[in-house]
C-alpha cells in the first residue's frame, strides 16, 4: 500500500489526518523513533486536532493561550468577563482529549444547574460532537441525552450480556438541584479512573464543598480546568485562583496575564482582559469572531451600570476586585483593611470577658455547634476594643445515652471555669432552641442570656456618629436600629460590619472571615438594610454561617455589658465634614446682598 510521510513517520496513504493527530497525542507529542525526533509537540497537534475536526472554529491568541495553558497544568483556572470563549475551549478540549484516550478516561463536566449545563457547556460538547462525527462516524462515544453523557462502549440494543461502563467518557453533574439547593457530587469525586478530568464551570457560583473536593481529585492522572467571572468574594473560584503572592500584592491587571496560584501544586490562572479581546484588537475582528466580547458590549455594561462598577470590572474587564460587590455583609479585604485580623494590645485597665454559643444539636441540618468567648478593653491607643479567641466546635456524640441539650451544657459550664467566665456574661442564640436554656441553667447556672435573631430590630442608636432629622420633632438625633434594619438578624449581623469598619473589633481568623463573608443583604422598602436569610443563604452556598452567627452574639453579648460603637470618623473629618454648612450659609448671605434694596 502506498505510504507517506509526516512528523518523521511512514503512514498508510487515505489515514485520517485527525487519527495521525489522535495518536501522536496518545505517544506525547514528541517522541524519538528509529533515532529521530517524531512529532511537534502536545499543543501542536491538539490544536492541529481541533483544527481538523472543526475547520469553521476560529483561532487568536486567547484561545491558544487557554490550550497552551491546560496542556501544561494539573489546575487551570480561567478568569474573565463574558464572552471569551472560556466554556467553548474548554469543551473542545474535552472532545479531543476524550477521543485520543477513549478507554482510559472520565470527564467530570459540572456547572450549576441542569439547566445551565445545557445551555452552556454540555450544550457546546454535543453540538462539537455530533458536527465532528457526521464527517467522522469512526470517532468513539455514543451521546446518552437523558445521562448528559457521553460513554464509549456502544452495546447493541439486543445485548442483554454487556454493560456499558459509565467511567469511560464524559459525564455532566450539576451541583444544585431543583430546588436551587446545593448537592454533592462525591460520588463522581470518589470514581477510580486512570486518567481524570474535571471541567468545572461557572466556578464563582459554587459551594465551599465543590472547592474542598479538589483536594480528594487531585492525585494521579488527573487535570482540573475552572472557567469563572471573577467576583472578588472569596468564593470557590476566588480561592482555586489565588496568585501565589497573595491578592493584595498583585499588580492593577491592565492586560491578559497568567499566573502561578497559591493552594495547588503547578496550578496556574488565565486572566482575560476584557479590552484585550480579539474581537477588539485585530482588524475586522468583530466579523471574524462574531461571539466574542466586542467594545459594544463593553459600553452597554457601562451605559447599564456605571463606570467601574461591579458589573463593568467583572463582566466587561473581567478582573478581580475585592469588596467590589455591596452585597456581601462583610468581605475579607474590608477585615484586612481595617485590621480585624490583628491582636490589640492592651492599657493594662480591666477587660469584660464574653461567652457566646451559637447552638446545634449533632449536626442537625449541617449546622455546627460553635462556642468561645471574647473580651473587650481599652488598648493603648485609648480604643475601646472587642478581641475574639478562637472558637471551638462543640463535640456532640449521638450515640451517648446523655442528650444533646445536657452535653453541651456541660462542655459550656467546663469552659467557662476554665477561663473565669461567669454566667452573667455568658450568650447564646436561642432562635428555636428554648430547650436549651433549662439544661445549662440546671448543669451551670440560670444568669445566662438569650439573644433572639427573630423579631423586630432594637431601639439603640446604630453607631454614634449616624444621624438622622426626628419627623416629628425636626431636631437632629442619632439613628435607631429600628429605622436603619428590617429585622433583628440584620440588625445583629450589620452591627459586626460597622465594628470592623471601626476598627473596634479584633481577633479574627480566615476560617471565621469565610464563613461571614459569604451572606449577602439588600435595600428593602423605607431604605432599610435586609440580610438574607439563612435558609436562603445556605440553597445558594451549601453551607450555615455558625462561626459569624457566633461573632455576632459575642457582639451583642458585649454591647449588653457595656461595650459601645464609637464614631466612624475622627474629629478632623467632623470638621471637614461641616464645611459645606458653613458655604451654604455664605452663599444665602451673598445672595440676601445682593437682592437687598439700596434705599
Amino acid at each position: 500500500m502506498p505510504q507517506f510521510v509526516k512528523y518523521n513517520l511512514k503512514w498508510d496513504e487515505g489515514t485520517d489526518p485527525l487519527e495521525i493527530e489522535l495518536l501522536m497525542i496518545q505517544k506525547g507529542g514528541q517522541f524519538m523513533h528509529q533515532n529521530e525526533s517524531c512529532g511537534e509537540g502536545l499543543f501542536f497537534h491538539y490544536k492541529e486536532a481541533i483544527k481538523i475536526a472543526w475547520p469553521e472554529e476560529y483561532h487568536n491568541y486567547w484561545t491558544d493561550l487557554i490550550l497552551s495553558e491546560i496542556l501544561k497544568n494539573t489546575i487551570t483556572a480561567i478568569a474573565g468577563p463574558k464572552d471569551t470563549g472560556k466554556t467553548r475551549g474548554c469543551a473542545k478540549y474535552a472532545l479531543i482529549d476524550y477521543w485520543a484516550f477513549p478507554h482510559t478516561t472520565l470527564f467530570l463536566i459540572s456547572s450549576t444547574t441542569l439547566p445551565m449545563l445545557d445551555l452552556r457547556i454540555w450544550g457546546d460538547i454535543k453540538s462539537l460532537y455530533r458536527r465532528a462525527k457526521i464527517l467522522r462516524p469512526w470517532l468513539p462515544g455514543k451521546v446518552l441525552d437523558a445521562k448528559r453523557a457521553i460513554v464509549t462502549d456502544d452495546l447493541d440494543d439486543d445485548d442483554s450480556v454487556q454493560v456499558r461502563d459509565m467511567r469511560k467518557g464524559i459525564v455532566c453533574a450539576a451541583c444544585k438541584n431543583e430546588k436551587d439547593e446545593y448537592q454533592s457530587i462525591a460520588g463522581y469525586v470518589g470514581v477510580k479512573q486512570a486518567r481524570r478530568r474535571h471541567i468545572g464551570d461557572e466556578f464563582q457560583f459554587m459551594a465551599q464543598a465543590m472547592f474542598d473536593s479538589i483536594a480528594n481529585m487531585n492525585s494521579g492522572d488527573y487535570k482540573g480546568i475552572f472557567p469563572h467571572n471573577p467576583k472578588g468574594q472569596d468564593d470557590p473560584a476566588d480561592q482555586i485562583s489565588e496568585p501565589d503572592c497573595g491578592w493584595e500584592n498583585l499588580p492593577p491587571i491592565t492586560r491578559t496575564t497568567t499566573w502561578n496560584n497559591k493552594l495547588f501544586k503547578n496550578s496556574r490562572t488565565i486572566c482575560l482582559y476584557g479590552p484585550d479581546s480579539p474581537a477588539i484588537q485585530e482588524p475586522d475582528g468583530e466579523k471574524k469572531y462574531p461571539f466574542l466580547l466586542t467594545r459594544d458590549s463593553i459600553e452597554r455594561v457601562i451605559a447599564g451600570y456605571g463606570l467601574n462598577s461591579f458589573q463593568h470590572i467583572s463582566q466587561g474587564l473581567g478582573i478581580r476586585k475585592g469588596g467590589l460587590s455591596a452585597k456581601r455583609v462583610i468581605t475579607l479585604d474590608m477585615c484586612k483593611k481595617f485590621g480585624a485580623m490583628d491582636i490589640p494590645i492592651w492599657d493594662g485597665s480591666p477587660r469584660t470577658k464574653i461567652f457566646a454559643l451559637d447552638a446545634a444539636y449533632g449536626g442537625v441540618g449541617g449546622d455546627r455547634c460553635v462556642g468561645g468567648h471574647g473580651e473587650f478593653g481599652r488598648t493603648v491607643e485609648g480604643t475601646q476594643v472587642l478581641r475574639l479567641h478562637v472558637p471551638e466546635i462543640v463535640p456532640i456524640n449521638l450515640l451517648l445515652d446523655i442528650l444533646p441539650e445536657y452535653q453541651i451544657a456541660n462542655w459550656w459550664k467546663r469552659y467557662c471555669e476554665l477561663h473565669g467566665i461567669p454566667a452573667e456574661n455568658c450568650f447564646y442564640d436561642s432562635t428555636g432552641r428554648g430547650s436549651l436554656g433549662p439544661p445549662v441553667a440546671q448543669v451551670f447556672s440560670p444568669m445566662i442570656n438569650a439573644v433572639e435573631f427573630g423579631g423586630n430590630p432594637s431601639t439603640r442608636p446604630v453607631s454614634q456618629d449616624m444621624f438622622i432629622i426626628d419627623p416629628k420633632t425636626r431636631k437632629r438625633r442619632l439613628l435607631l436600629c429600628s429605622e436603619h434594619y428590617s429585622k433583628k438578624v440584620s440588625e445583629l449581623w450589620w452591627t459586626s460590619h460597622i465594628c470592623i469598619e471601626t476598627g473596634q473589633l479584633k481577633g479574627l481568623t480566615k476560617a471565621t472571615i469565610d464563613d461571614g463573608s459569604k451572606r449577602e443583604w439588600k435595600e428593602v422598602a423605607g431604605n432599610k438594610i435586609c440580610v438574607e436569610a439563612k435558609d436562603e443563604m445556605k440553597k445558594r452556598t451549601g453551607v450555615s454561617p455558625d462561626l459569624w452567627d457566633w461573632v455576632v452574639t459575642v457582639i451583642e453579648g458585649a454591647r449588653q455589658k457595656g461595650f459601645q460603637i464609637r464614631k466612624m470618623s475622627n474629629e478632623e473629618s467632623e470638621v471637614q465634614g461641616k464645611e459645606w454648612m458653613q458655604a451654604l450659609l455664605d452663599k444665602m448671605q451673598r445672595l440676601r446682598q445682593a437682592h437687598a434694596l439700596n434705599y
